[in-house]
């Protein structure tokens, strides 16, 4: 299942996003959001494998604004750069962008359900996201910072919880140096707080995964980890 390029627009904005999309052959729309590096290879080809689950998939850039065509490997000077543009982007920047997918996605297939994932800093943005209306699940695959308020709000993603009307999986690594164990102790104790059923708000923890271990293109990558949260997926979406 082979994707293309298309234009979301934010308003005037044009957000250059990556679509695999079925039509109205199945039952969910993925918006994904992705790591620090842009709409990258891997982005790219995971989308393509989501789809082939019989799921479409909308990969939104994160840095419209500041660069709109980012496409990056994952060497050091990468990463410098993207996290860069990833200072740019406000959280009325995330909002506003994902508001226009989830609203562009209503728009041409009004019957599907909509799931958020996002990886790294799509990650953070997915939490950010899972406040809006109209998500019936958000993946947050290792999205640090969500514990710390941010500069441009001065508030923590994590203090819109009470905002989450749909189901919020949070999934990181025992070995993640960017959460740390008090970021993670804290994460677990809001969702407890707010869900001490579980039935909405699920953490997750792999024993000895590094941040990143779902992506096949870093030296993180843990395989036996990555199969976790790929079934936590398919679980979601019932394949």
């Amino acid at each position: 299942m082979k994707g293309k390029w298309i234009n979301i627009y934010n308003g005037d904005l044009p957000l250059r996003s990556w679509i695999v999309d079925l039509g109205n052959e199945c039952e969910y729309a993925t918006i994904v959001l992705p790591e620090v590096f842009g709409i990258n290879n891997w982005i790219r080809n995971f989308s393509e494998k989501l789809a082939e689950q019989n799921v479409s998939v909308l990969a939104l850039p994160l840095y419209g604004r500041t660069a709109p065509t980012l496409d990056l490997g994952y060497r050091e000077e990468d990463l410098k750069l993207g996290r860069h543009h990833k200072n740019l982007t406000t959280l009325k920047n995330i909002i506003e962008d994902v508001s226009s997918a989830i609203n562009w996605v209503k728009k041409n297939y009004p019957k599907k359900k909509i799931s958020i994932i996002g990886f790294c800093f799509g990650g953070h943005a997915a939490l950010i996201a899972s406040s809006l209306k109209g998500i019936e699940s958000s993946f947050c695959f290792y999205g640090a910072g969500v514990t710390t308020p941010r500069a441009d709000t001065n508030f923590a993603p994590i203090d819109l919880l009470e905002k989450v009307s749909g189901k919020l999986n949070f999934i990181c690594g025992s070995s993640d140096d960017l959460i740390p164990v008090k970021d993670r102790l804290e994460i677990k104790k809001r969702f407890k707080k707010l869900d001490p059923s579980e039935e909405r708000f699920s953490y997750l923890e792999i024993e000895g995964a590094d941040h990143g271990f779902m992506c096949e293109e870093r030296e993180s990558f843990d395989k036996d980890a990555s199969l976790i949260g790929w079934n936590l997926l398919m679980k979601e979406f019932k394949i």
